[in-house]
């Protein structure tokens, strides 16, 4: 225990003291499979378990910046297990899907989707109503921006106005390096709150169908058929009523709400890569667009892929 305690230490100074060459090695890491030719049609698993890896990985890393950088809330409490969790899930649960399906086939496939999505579901419905998160970003735990850390630190090391413990690691202010007593307020930093009671209950609706459209969408393509128009228009719907209501009482959300319902926004395009409209409309109208052979070669060999693998309507 002491020697993997040592070692855990070593690699934790390692990651506070170079926080670029991490970020690189990572994301290396993550598109080193997507790069490798025809490696995940071969091996489609090995892929997936790579890049949940390095995703599980770089969340590790995060925690151990935010720590010692003191950024934002600490790491206690129902509230954060809760979110750590959802992005746990969030980044294997494609591996988990595609490990299932290999081994134990499709039925048992479709069971732990609908397993995996009903208790995000059930836990996103948690930090809603009794925490107030609002929206639920995704992932629950961002990425850290490191850019923006290693810029801080550059600075308060030319500076001098901060050293580092030996033992912890941990990164530590000196007295002389703060701000002056006129200058600070004392305050935790403040998010922007909805007002009005009708306002804030129709962005819980909102959010609610945000977060039940997985088990909504899940429902209708048993219902309907996985290729239906049905099952997609459903979905679709759900998503537009959602955003709809969001958009109604943006000028009342901050600027990280706003980010967040920005990337929901964007996430629709992906209506246009699933089933049944890419097979119906999309594939005939890309087909048209002139493109550079290497980029139609990307197009060609992994489209059927990320399709059947990526673009579920609950991952988005």
């Amino acid at each position: 225990m002491d020697k993997l305690q040592r070692l855990y230490m070593d690699y934790k100074r390692w990651v506070i003291t170079n926080p670029k060459l991490v970020t690189d090695i990572e994301t290396l890491a993550t598109w080193s499979p997507y790069l490798m030719g025809g490696h995940m049609n071969k091996s489609p698993v090995i892929s997936e378990l790579l890049v949940t890896l390095s995703k599980l990985v770089s969340l590790f890393n995060d925690r151990i910046l935010r720590e010692t950088y003191d950024i934002k809330e600490p790491y206690y409490g129902l509230r954060h297990q809760i979110k750590l969790l959802l992005t746990i899930i969030q980044y294997s649960e494609v591996f988990v899907e595609m490990l299932v399906r290999n081994k134990c086939g499709s039925q048992a496939k479709w069971t732990v989707i609908t397993l995996l999505q009903a208790f995000k579901c059930s836990s996103a419905l948690v930090l809603l109503f009794r925490y107030k998160e609002l929206p639920i970003e995704s992932p629950p735990i961002p990425v850290l921006r490191r850019k923006e850390i290693f810029k801080g630190r550059k600075s308060d090391e030319n500076s001098n106005t901060c050293f580092v413990l030996p033992r912890s690691g941990r990164i530590m202010r000196r007295v002389n390096g703060s701000q002056g007593v006129a200058f600070r307020d004392w305050e935790p930093m403040k998010i922007k709150e909805v007002s009005g009671a009708s306002n804030v209950q129709d962005l819980v609706f909102a959010e609610s169908l945000h977060i039940l459209k997985p088990l909504i969408h899940l429902a209708s393509m048993r219902i309907f058929g996985i290729k239906s128009w049905m099952q997609w228009m459903v979905a679709l719907f759900v998503d537009m009523v959602s955003l709809k209501l969001y958009n109604k009482y943006k000028k009342e959300l901050s600027s990280e709400q706003q980010l967040e319902i920005s990337r929901r926004k964007l996430a629709l395009v992906f209506y246009l890569l699933r089933s049944p409209m890419y097979e119906g409309y999309s594939k005939d109208v890309m087909d048209n667009i002139p493109l550079t052979p290497f980029i139609r070669g990307i197009i060609d060999r992994y489209l059927c892929h990320w399709q059947d693998v990526y673009l579920h309507m609950w991952s988005s």
